[in-house]
């Protein structure tokens, strides 16, 4: 049997509720989304890949050797010691 919807709402009420939502969504995230970010969070957010040339290489290599860091890891430090001078 089909669901019947009782709904009396015009299509000029039904675009202003729409419209009206959409902003609220939109704050909402425009806000929160500076206020709670986690640095601790689990990394599946974005992904990036990097091509690097062989001097570039030896030099990440060595950098990683001398502070024992992974690769990956040292990227990530470099990135935010980087971006505590900007």
């Amino acid at each position: 049997m089909p669901k019947r919807r009782n709904e009396k709402r015009t299509a000029e009420e039904k675009i202003a509720a729409f419209t009206a939502g959409a902003e609220n969504i939109t704050k909402i995230t425009s806000k929160g989304a500076t206020e709670s970010l986690d640095p601790n969070a689990p990394r599946r957010y974005k992904t990036i890949s990097v091509p690097f040339n062989e001097y570039e290489f030896k030099e990440l290599e060595k950098a990683i050797e001398k502070t024992k860091r992974t690769k990956l890891n040292f990227i990530r430090w470099a990135m935010l010691e980087m971006s505590k001078d900007c």
